[in-house]
């Protein structure tokens, strides 16, 4: 499928925009955006990537013509989903239909719908696999369930990939993060590159599956080319989860001077290691190997231009 062209919903935020400066090496690069803003607008002139705006609340159709494959990552966050479960829900039904209608019409062929490993809840288990039984506490983690099930239920099912990633980290590729701005990962390299220290309000011992931008990149652009692995749900993260103490260590280590790290008492429910199931996407070629100090480093550089 290289050199189609692809639709990316969503594709000016935080990680989508990463995705689009990538993907547009190889393919014709449209995302939309529901609002613009200055940074988003520079970024898109200084790439000269095409956007379509489009605002699910409003606009039942996706914009810009026909497509080889859409990539769906303009679902509800999770402060949105905390805020107002019943509309995030519709928020995110309402995209999901106009990408089903969209490979149902023959507008697109393919569709990679990113959800969230948040579907199976807290701390329930050593290893998360695909199969297993999912228990989302959160409104956030089953909004993703809800549109998963409708996704996987359609009548386009065999044309449609779902990833579950767990927790991407990467260097923004502009300054408008939207809520994605708070994430830990972000937090600490402005911390770096504004004061030198880190100071976190857990204690360190909290763990995560900490996936670099570019694996989580590196996967879309290998299901993108794959000929098989649709009508699949995929755990989308490095495989083994790390301490919040390691996340911060890699990032002082990729600071340009020495940092001092503080903890404080915050605890929640990851206490113990465990380990995501990323043998199916394994299957197909891809394999995690990008480093978490290297997007530090990018990162840290952004926050102190």
């Amino acid at each position: 499928m290289a050199d189609g062209r692809l639709l990316l919903v969503g594709g000016s935020g935080y990680f989508g925009a990463r995705l689009a400066e990538a993907l547009a090496d190889d393919w014709d690069v449209a995302v939309t955006v529901r609002s613009d803003t200055p940074a988003r607008a520079a970024w898109l002139a200084e790439r000269g990537i095409a956007s379509f705006r489009y605002d699910s609340g409003t606009d039942a159709v996706l914009p810009g013509g026909d497509y080889d494959a859409i990539v769906n990552l303009a679902m509800p966050g999770a402060q949105a989903a905390g805020k107002d479960a019943d509309a995030a829900l519709a928020q995110g039904r309402s995209t999901a239909s106009a990408c089903l209608a969209a490979l149902r019409e023959g507008r697109a062929a393919r569709l990679i719908h990113f959800s969230t490993f948040h579907v199976y809840g807290g701390a329930v288990a050593a290893t998360y696999n695909e199969d297993m039984p999912k228990a989302p506490g959160h409104p956030y983690g089953r909004t993703h369930l809800a549109i998963e099930s409708e996704l996987t239920a359609s009548d386009v099912a065999d044309r449609i990939a779902i990833l579950r990633p767990t927790n991407m980290v990467g260097a923004p590729a502009h300054r408008d993060l939207g809520e994605q701005a708070g994430l830990i990962f972000l937090d600490l390299c402005r911390q770096v590159a504004e004061s030198g220290t880190m100071s976190l309000r857990n204690d360190g011992q909290s763990y995560r599956d900490i996936l670099p931008f570019g694996d989580a990149i590196a996967a879309v652009d290998r299901l993108l080319r794959a000929e098989n692995g649709w009508n699949t749900i995929f755990n989308l993260g490095a495989g083994q989860a790390i301490t919040m103490q390691a996340l911060a260590e890699s990032i002082a280590a990729a600071a340009p001077q020495p940092v001092t790290i503080t903890y404080g008492d915050g605890t929640d429910a990851f206490r113990s290691p465990f380990t995501v199931d990323i043998s199916r996407l394994a299957a197909l070629g891809w394999t995690p190997s990008a480093s978490i100090a290297d997007e530090a480093r990018r990162t840290i550089a952004a926050f102190a231009a």
